[in-house]
């Protein structure tokens, strides 16, 4: 007789029923890790943005400005840029750098916008604004309220920015 190779019907089966429920484990589990990888990297994309503006100022030793590409608090979440105090925009030839629009239902929020309470770090590094500054709110509906996997930009009077992580829905 021959000696039978491979497998029967029944335990590729098996086999296939166990692959589909480990998977329906998973899914929901890698979707939530996709989600709080977005913020995370968003928010270190804007942490890099705020350092680099303020070593640029340091650099150029002259006013640098931090704007949102959209006029308005969530405009940030359409991307933003860098460049000197005079920028009026995200379109203007002075643009130090750009950075793109937000990926995947995240949201950046900040009171900073482009005519008006604009982000500005002085020649030294430090902030134009002093005491008062503001923070960055980076978050996505898609996180799970509790799940302490948004992030808050706060910066001091220094210049030096500093990310904490908070709930969704909880304010910087």
């Amino acid at each position: 007789m021959r000696e039978q190779r491979g497998f029967s019907l029944i335990e590729l089966i098996v086999t296939l029923i166990v692959l589909a429920i480990a998977a329906s484990i998973a899914l929901p589990n890698l979707t939530q890790f996709i989600v709080r990888q977005r913020v995370s990297g968003q928010a270190s994309e804007l942490l890099n943005a705020l350092a680099y503006a303020r070593s640029e100022a340091s650099k150029i030793n002259n006013n640098v400005v931090v704007i949102p590409a959209t006029n308005a608090a969530s405009g940030w979440s359409n991307g933003w840029c860098v460049g000197p105090s005079s920028l009026a925009d995200c379109n203007d030839t002075a643009v130090l750098k750009n950075y793109p629009a937000v990926a995947g239902n995240v949201s950046i929020t900040s009171p900073y916008l482009q005519a008006t309470n604009k982000l500005t770090f002085r020649r030294d590094g430090t902030l134009l604004s002093g005491l008062s500054a503001q923070s960055f709110k980076i978050t996505s509906e898609r996180l799970e309220a509790s799940d302490n996997a948004a992030r808050c930009i706060t910066l001091n009077a220094l210049g030096k920015a500093s990310m904490t992580k908070v709930n969704r829905d909880d304010g910087c």
